[in-house]
């Protein structure tokens, strides 16, 4: 997992030779102006969803994890709250949906809060759980980004 500033994303081309093209949609891009719903990036190599939507209490969210790809999260606009924990500390609630390359947990109480706002993303990879959406300090409407760059 990886939290940080837009402004400094050059520091993780080297993570992963498909990082690059992700960010730069990010920084080429008027985010606030985009609609909802998926961009294409490089295929299913690298593709975006841009979302809006109102941060809920951390229990009206799920964990969740990829097996097949990144998730770069940035918020454009807003804050959010995402929740963090390696997936070996949890316990299955919904199988692999191979489809949508998700799995789901259930509850925990080991995780660390990732509190973001305007500019700032976090990277998550197969072995990080995360759960997004939020309330940071009160519900909040956000514009966001979920990049998923494929392993």
């Amino acid at each position: 997992m990886i939290l940080d500033k837009l402004e400094n994303a050059h520091i993780y081309f080297s993570l992963n030779d498909k990082f690059k093209k992700a960010f730069k949609f990010l920084m080429d891009n008027d985010i606030e102006k985009l609609d909802d719903g998926r961009y294409e990036i490089d295929s299913d190599e690298v593709f975006a969803f841009v979302q809006s939507y109102t941060t809920k209490s951390e229990h009206e969210n799920k964990w969740e994890s990829h097996e097949k790809y990144i998730d770069i999260q940035y918020i454009e606009k807003g804050e959010e709250t995402i929740g963090w924990t390696p997936v070996n500390q949890l316990v299955i609630d919904e199988e692999y949906l191979k489809d949508k390359d998700i799995v789901f947990y259930n509850a925990t109480s080991q995780r660390t809060k990732l509190n973001l706002n305007d500019k700032y993303f976090g990277i998550f990879f197969p072995k990080d759980a995360h759960k997004p959406g939020c309330i940071f300090n009160k519900p909040t409407k956000i514009k966001k980004v979920v990049i998923k760059v494929k392993m």
